[in-house]
């Protein structure tokens, strides 16, 4: 069953100690850039159903993503705000950050992570705060465009952000921001009104792998 978490305490999650968890600030200027020969979408992004799981808005979805040749299926699709992941040299968080929770044929999880600062209005998140509200799926959503088509991505192993805080996950973090203008953050904000983004975590020597699209 779903539970509301307290991100005001989110030392009570868990009492272990782990080494591999995210978020992290990603320090781009330590990074070597590489071409990219990860990761290619071999199945357009389709939402099909919208949930309010208490902590934010999610939406069941299907796709494919290759990473190293291996298949991933998409599963759902999640928003954290403001955004977990921070890029180094900016003061503030993004406005926005959007999970595509992928699994593989042996269920490992790989998490692309995709962030939003304000700007002009985006058309795909305007249907989905109409799915929102209208708590359904009318027609199913083609998320192609929440992906972003230039810049770089970072690749690196940690963790579910919610509790069980799972770690082997892979993710894929991409530097350039989408936009949603201030209406879109306020409807949004509306309806899931507290912060629900965990706070960054130790890198503790773990590598961070930068690709350019």
């Amino acid at each position: 069953m779903m539970r509301k978490l307290n991100y005001n305490h989110q030392d009570q999650w868990e009492k272990e100690d782990r080494m591999t968890q995210s978020p992290i600030l990603i320090e781009k200027a330590e990074l070597e850039g590489k071409q990219n020969q990860v990761i290619s979408r071999t199945k357009p992004y389709v939402a099909t159903e919208v949930h309010n799981n208490l902590n934010n808005l999610s939406l069941t979805a299907n796709g494919e993503i290759k990473s190293d040749r291996r298949r991933f299926q998409l599963m759902e699709v999640h928003f954290h705000h403001p955004a977990e992941h921070r890029f180094e040299g900016e003061a503030e968080p993004r406005v926005l950050e959007a999970h595509f929770v992928h699994y593989g044929s042996l269920e490992q999880p790989l998490v692309v992570s995709v962030t939003f600062k304000i700007g002009p209005k985006n058309e795909i998140f305007e249907k989905i705060l109409d799915a929102m509200e209208d708590g359904a799926v009318t027609q199913p959503l083609i998320l192609e465009e929440l992906i972003p088509q230039d810049g770089n991505f970072y690749r690196y192993i940690g963790s579910l952000t919610t509790p069980p805080l799972t770690e082997g996950v892979e993710w894929l973090v991409f530097e350039n921001a989408l936009t949603i203008d201030l209406q879109q953050l306020n409807r949004y904000t509306s309806v899931f009104a507290a912060p629900n983004n965990r706070a960054l975590q130790n890198l503790n020597g773990r590598s961070i792998e930068k690709y350019e699209l």
